[in-house]
């Protein structure tokens, strides 16, 4: 469906045209043996720098607290 609603809206007079077309064998060349051979375009992007790597922050081990002791309530007898 989405071909025929692409050909509605863009009819081309030959099929076989792709505009976003891949140069998997990387000689330089899309779309080879057809009428729409033609010359990679490269478009170079500007690499950024690699970040800094962070140094690990080092951790005091974790300080252990005793356990509550429960405090036995008694009443006092009369």
């Amino acid at each position: 469906m989405w071909k025929k609603l692409k050909l509605w809206l863009f009819p081309t007079e030959v099929e076989g045209f792709k505009f976003d077309a891949v140069d998997r064998d990387n000689d330089g060349l899309i779309q080879e043996g057809t009428p729409f051979e033609r010359k990679v375009t490269v478009v170079a992007a500007k690499k950024k720098p690699a970040a800094k790597k962070k140094t690990p922050v080092k951790k005091s081990p974790a300080k252990k607290t005793a356990p509550k002791k429960t405090v036995k309530k008694t009443t006092k007898k009369k």
